[in-house]
């Protein structure tokens, strides 16, 4: 206060120097305006605490976001289902971390004081992607029916990109349909999951030279074995004359061969090879996920767009193939 007295009585003995009436100048000013100065200051110095307090804020929200989005497991995932789509949603915990931060953040902004901020411009993304994206639930997947083909056509926003969160939010897509495939024509990215996909213990893969199918283990012996001849099936629908040979044309993941036994798999080819050339069905019939309120689904309305054909002839029906002696050792794994 005592600098501030001193600075106005200086300031005012340099305007009588100058030949100006300080009365007059005096009469111009506000009355109030030695309390006015004092309030201005108060209020600025009552913005840079605001101001240090967000930023402080916003700094730690998004330090404990990024550490959480690592740490997520893909049972966390929650995917949404409706309208023929899964929409993938974060835990609220994190959104509700990503809500209070943007808060901040804008804050920041309109004053002008993002100095501070530890990222600023990944900040700023992680908001535009949570207004845009990730509240709104704009994250969409879905599946080619009934194969079970997996597409992800929008990918990720910038902000969750190195997260792994892609191959957590297949995961939890396995999980559900039970099986899922990729073809050689998918992006990197895709082949990327795919790739990471196949070396989770819990994940039985089958690899064609031009396609992926990925089986959640633990399912029953006979669902797998249903699984595994449609695909072997289809593979031969579209390459009629090419006979697969275990290990070079086709691979499977030692727990899956394991579980249905060597022998028994090179029957499967033998005899699926000679079935396709007189079956004329599409492959995994009733095996894939009907996502709900999708064409599919059973509770769908509009019965014009499908129709659920029962009446298959009995000669197309494939009845599987003799087991061998490895069936009784299989059992007990």
């Amino acid at each position: 206060m005592r600098d501030l007295i001193k600075k106005i009585l200086r300031e005012e003995s340099e305007v009588t120097e100058m030949g100006i009436s300080m009365s007059k100048l005096k009469a111009a000013q506000p009355k109030n305006y030695l309390v006015k100065s004092l309030k201005d200051k108060e209020k600025t110095a009552d913005l840079k605490k605001q101001m240090k307090a967000a930023t402080q804020k916003c700094n730690t929200l998004y330090s404990q976001i990024t550490q959480e989005l690592k740490k997520i497991k893909w049972q966390d995932i929650i995917l949404e289902e409706y309208g023929g789509f899964f929409y993938f949603t974060l835990p609220k915990k994190i959104t509700d971390k990503m809500f209070e931060m943007c808060e901040n953040y804008y804050e920041l902004e309109v004053n002008n004081s993002l100095n501070g901020l530890t990222s600023p411009e990944k900040m700023k993304q992680m908001c535009y992607d949570y207004n845009n994206f990730i509240y709104k639930e704009h994250i969409y997947l879905y599946l080619d029916y009934p194969r079970n083909r997996t597409h992800f056509p929008q990918g990720l926003p910038k902000s969750l990109l190195g997260y792994n969160l892609g191959v957590k939010i297949y995961r939890k897509i396995l999980s559900k349909a039970k099986f899922i495939q990729s073809q050689g024509d998918a992006s990197k990215d895709a082949q990327e999951m795919y790739r990471k996909l196949m070396q989770m213990p819990d994940v039985n893969a089958v690899v064609y030279p031009d396609e992926t199918l990925l089986i959640e283990d633990g399912l029953p012996k006979e669902y797998v074995i249903d699984v595994l001849t449609e695909s072997i099936y289809r593979y031969y629908q579209r390459f009629p004359s090419r006979k697969l040979i275990l290990n070079k044309t086709i691979l499977l993941s030692s727990k899956l061969l394991k579980l249905v036994g060597e022998s028994n798999f090179l029957n499967m080819l033998y005899e699926l090879f000679y079935y396709s050339k007189k079956a004329d069905r599409d492959a995994f019939e009733h095996l894939g996920y009907k996502i709900k309120g999708g064409k599919y689904d059973d509770d769908y309305d509009d019965e014009d767009d499908y129709e659920d054909d029962d009446e298959d002839d009995d000669e197309d029906d494939y009845d599987g193939y003799g087991l061998t002696g490895d069936e009784e050792d299989e059992d007990k794994i």
